[in-house]
């Protein structure tokens, strides 16, 4: 990963220089010629990276090295570049006289500058001596982005790895719902790792007759170390809605408190809950220690487990249906591989079908009966559909132990892909817990703000990222839900398999790109010189402070699930990404000012401080479930680099005033959905918001004036439970404006909308929308 590292920061110091020449000054030069230098070293990194894999030391302490110089060479400008744009936003009379005393600090920061980066010159050229001594070759390649146009799912390319189990489905599924069995039972799936179980349980989960005969479900991933408090939060949740919060309870106070409830919930209603991969036998003994949880009513409630052990799938303290899952024989492997391999929509390219299935067929059987071996290996050649390249892997199979082959197909799909990018986005999947649903427009900002996401001329990075996503689904390296999006299917969350999971975690942790510590599946993590050479760090309910304390260069920090978290000095944090954690002191996030990315979703406890407003870099903000949409310190909204802000509806309460001159301080925002105007008029003015391409109006009945000049590039609109009685005719002054959508049905008679329609904007009337 040192090669996209490189790559990125290449990429970044090219954009600064030219959009920060003059604050760079005389150092201007001198950073060209280090973009130059680096750039030149990226052809030799491939060679390089394959020789440390093979187990060469000193190429690994290269690679290492130029990594690391790479970082310090974008820190030292990025500070250089933060502290002129904080003069250059002091404004008035004050603001000059302190830029006029500051003109002697200036010329001895630049001085500074310049020596600094000297100074990575000579490390740079020392690598550079190092790897010609150790016959480095430079396998330069042509690094420009060639994006199949493929960000929408044609309808028929669906997420059908479940072939070849209909027999074992519709078993199951009658085990679940007959009638004749009253008292609570289990249904029990057993097989090795990658043999298709939580996808045949999610198949029979999400069957219209299960969710026709049951009144309650939940669905939770146990893993190898478990909390149960964790679990039957988690629970209650998924059956009630709303989830138990006492920070002054003991763990096994909460228990039964939790217990209780879950109990009381379900006591007249007939449930299903699914335990997916257990790994220990007594595991429902765990979840019912403070009390017995689930009832027992008689009336046909279920409980369907996943595992890979037969002592686990045999021990809950129930009567037991254990379906031990066969691996699939030839004829179901050749029509899952074909399914991900040939599939309808790509049949247009191929010439020779009966050649592909002869030869498909034997690659089918080279992958021992393993539904997520043939899917990923199927997902690998749809990307490859040539003869010759499928005649060559068949003949290239070397003799693999049962167990390897998933981890020899990966290995081989995670080669193929286009570029050092994609590999880098598909590493980070890794970084979410197990079975984490990840919701893909979060995923693509926090790739953006890694800078995983080049610039191209054919796309926006959202595109391009969207585009990624696509990819990695139709490869199988995914599992994917969709939505509908202007008539096609557009992936709305992904999760990643298990299996798939712990391979990316290995790999990224042999790169150095990613280290994660997770307490709950035994993955306890890196030793300290690991985490001391990774640049991204990943908590999973465990946090112990002094790993952080020594990382003090670390680019990323995510958690999710963390308690009494206090944020350490890191001077270098570029995102910030918790989840479900209580953090208790943000003080020190002022002292992150090449920060890009700040997610604090559902910590309930923390508090920003108005130091904010000085994070120049920021671009992401998203502080759902908190309740600081009420305290957001006002400073935020002067960053000028602020593009994606996200806030509770309800923590925000009604707007009486005009939230525009405090929007439109923010020139990089893109999307803006606001909520609860009441306010008599609002006003967009000349040159406001120049960059903001959607907005979204909801609960709106206010008097809206546009200057001319206002929102150039917005190009949807849509306005939810408005009161409006008619258009403002200023929206025709918009000129990118090309979809207008209201649930509003007496718009659709006024003139402007006739005027709108005319200039080809498309005007819908949406039903029941709110």
């Amino acid at each position: 990963m040192a090669e996209s590292a490189v790559s990125a920061v290449v990429g970044r110091i090219g954009n600064l220089v030219v959009r920060e020449s003059s604050l760079l000054c005389s150092v201007t030069g001198e950073v060209e010629f280090l973009k130059e230098e680096l750039e030149r070293l990226q052809g030799f990194l491939e060679d390089a990276d394959n020789k440390m894999r093979s187990g060469n030391a000193s190429m690994a302490v290269c690679v290492r090295q130029l990594r690391d110089a790479s970082y310090e060479t974008e820190n030292i400008i990025e500070a250089a570049v933060y502290v002129k744009l904080r003069s250059r936003l002091k404004k008035g009379f004050m603001g000059a006289i302190s830029r006029y005393a500051r003109l002697p600090r200036k010329f001895v920061a630049l001085h500074k500058v310049d020596v600094q980066i000297r100074r990575v010159r000579r490390k740079i050229s020392a690598i550079e001596n190092s790897m010609f001594n150790l016959n480095i070759a430079n396998l330069s390649i042509d690094a420009s982005e060639d994006i199949e146009d493929n960000a929408l799912i044609p309808q028929n390319f669906v997420d059908d790895v479940v072939v070849g189990f209909e027999d074992e489905c519709k078993e199951i599924v009658e085990k679940l719902v007959d009638q004749k069995n009253e008292k609570l039972s289990a249904v029990s799936l057993v097989a090795m790792g990658g043999a298709g179980k939580t996808t045949l349980a999610r198949k029979a989960y999400n069957s219209p007759r299960v969710k026709e005969y049951f009144n309650e479900f939940a669905w939770v991933t146990v893993s190898q170390k478990f909390k149960g408090i964790d679990l039957l939060n988690d629970i209650l949740k998924q059956i009630t809605g709303a989830s138990y919060e006492s920070s002054k309870a003991t763990d096994q106070i909460q228990e039964n408190e939790i217990g209780k409830k879950i109990h009381d919930f379900l006591l007249q209603r007939r449930y299903l809950l699914v335990l997916d991969d257990v790994w220990e036998a007594d595991t429902w003994e765990q979840i019912n220690r403070a009390a017995k949880v689930f009832p027992d009513t008689n009336n046909g409630s279920r409980v369907l487990l996943t595992t890979r052990k037969k002592d686990v799938a045999h021990h809950i303290q129930m009567p037991t249906y254990v379906c031990d899952l066969k691996l699939m024989d030839e004829e179901k492997s050749w029509e899952l591989f074909k399914s991900k391999a040939l599939p309808s929509y790509r049949m247009y390219m191929i010439c020779n079908p009966d050649k592909f299935e002869e030869i498909g067929r034997k690659l089918a059987r080279k992958c021992a009966g393993l539904p997520l071996a043939l899917a990923v290996l199927g997902g690998y050649l749809s990307k490859n559909l040539n003869l010759d390249a499928w005649s060559d892997l068949l003949l290239g199979w070397t003799s693999i132990e049962e167990v390897e082959v998933v981890g020899h197909i990966l290995a081989r799909s995670y080669n193929d892909l286009s570029n050092k990018w994609r590999k880098s986005c598909f590493l980070y999947v890794a970084s979410f817990p197990e079975d984490y649903d990840i919701t893909v427009a979060d995923l693509i900002e926090v790739w953006i703000a890694e800078c995983f996401i080049p610039h191209t001329a054919r796309h926006t990075m959202e595109e391009t990222a969207q585009r990624y996503v696509t990819d990695l689904a139709q490869r199988n390296l995914v599992q994917f839900d969709f939505a509908m999006a202007s008539g096609y299917m557009a992936i709305q969350t992904i999760r990643i398999h298990d299996v798939l999971r712990d391979w990316c975690i290995e790999e990224a942790r042999r790169d150095g790109f990613l280290h994660i510590i997770d307490k709950t599946t035994g993955q306890a993590g890196a030793s300290s010189s690991d985490t001391m050479t990774s640049y991204r760090s990943c908590f999973h309910n465990f946090y112990d402070d002094r790993i952080l304390q020594s990382t003090p260069n670390l680019l990323t920090w995510i958690g999710f699930g963390l308690s009494e978290v206090f944020l350490p000095k890191l001077r270098f944090l570029k995102v910030l990404y918790i989840e479900n954690s209580s953090l208790k002191n943000l003080m020190l996030i002022r002292g992150c000012i090449h920060l890009r990315y700040l997610r604090l979703r559902n910590c309930h406890t923390v508090t920003l401080p108005s130091s904010i407003g000085q994070l120049l870099y920021l671009q992401t903000v998203d502080l759902r479930g908190t309740s600081l949409g009420r305290s957001l310190p006002i400073t935020a909204w002067a960053i000028p680099t602020l593009r994606h802000l996200y806030l509770d509806s309800g923590s925000c309460g009604t707007i009486e005033l005009d939230p525009m001159p405090l929007l439109e301080k923010l020139p990089c925002l893109v999307v803006l959905h606001l909520w609860n105007y009441r306010g008599p008029t609002m006003h967009c003015s000349a040159q406001g918001l120049p960059q903001l391409q959607n907005l979204e109006l909801h609960f709106f009945s206010t008097e809206w004036t546009i200057e001319v000049g206002a929102m150039p590039r917005l190009s949807n609109l849509k306005l939810l439970s408005c009161g409006m009685q008619k258009l403002p005719e200023d929206l025709l002054n918009l000129q990118c404006l090309k979809k207008l959508e209201t649930n509003c049905w007496q718009l659709k008679f006024d003139n402007t909308w006739k005027e709108l329609k005319k200039k080809g904007c498309k005007m819908c009337v949406l039903v029941d929308a709110s």
